[in-house]
């Protein structure tokens, strides 16, 4: 069993998609880079560890999620006192709507836990070219449930879980992909419902861009024994 520290953070007003990168822009400027966790970004390159600041946009407001050292690290930006951010051509005031702070106990389990996952980068260049040759709509699904499984798994190292248990993750349903824009470019990004054996906690990222608010996993009401 891992002790997991989590931090969700709502804030108001509503923001559009496009001003999610401002929103972390604003956040990351208050700070002023001094923090690592709040951009990823250190003086030799980029962190490549999980990130445990992440930004999302959830039913149209902003939202941090925080984990680890983030749920401590994330008193820089409100010791800050901030209440006006930029973002692009508009000032708004910012509030807080709501904080949930707890401890989350992550175990793999006999039970599997169902979720959404949306804008998920699922793809590299190289992926793309053996996804495309796939035929079937079940061999396509078998794919990249086995790419969900190691972003997962890359999720438990980053945060310093060290799994020895057998993870196990299926995709039930797929759309997409569609086109999303990406710093510079646009990357193709998937939706799907899928089911693993472990209890992951509502709007925590998965795979790419995850602390941009890409692949935000949403916890489903069921459980299947």
């Amino acid at each position: 069993m891992f002790k997991l520290k989590y931090l969700r953070i709502g804030f108001q007003p509503e923001i559009s998609a496009i001003e999610l990168n401002y929103f972390r822009g604003a956040v990351i400027k208050a700070v002023n880079k001094e923090n690592v966790l709040f951009h990823n970004h250190e003086e030799e390159g980029f962190r490549y560890g999980y990130p445990l600041i992440q930004y999302k946009r959830i039913k149209g407001k902003p939202v941090l999620v925080c984990l680890q050292e983030g749920t401590e690290q994330i008193h820089d930006f409100f010791g800050r006192r901030v209440t006006k951010i930029q973002l692009g051509n508009r000032s708004v005031e910012i509030s807080i709507e709501n904080m949930n702070l707890k401890d989350i106990s992550l175990e793999v389990s006999k039970q599997h836990f169902h979720y959404n996952i949306e804008n998920w980068l699922a793809l590299s260049s190289d992926s793309f070219k053996v996804y495309k040759e796939m035929e079937s709509m079940e061999e396509r699904k078998g794919f990249l449930s086995r790419i969900l499984r190691g972003n997962l798994l890359a999720m438990a190292k980053g945060l310093k879980w060290f799994i020895k248990e057998q993870v196990e993750v299926k995709i039930y349903q797929l759309d997409g992909p569609k086109m999303v824009p990406y710093k510079e470019t646009k990357l193709m990004a998937f939706e799907a419902t899928f089911s693993c054996n472990i209890n992951l906690p509502s709007s925590i990222g998965l795979g790419k861009g995850s602390a941009k608010g890409f692949g935000t996993i949403t916890a489903m009401r069921y459980e299947e024994d």
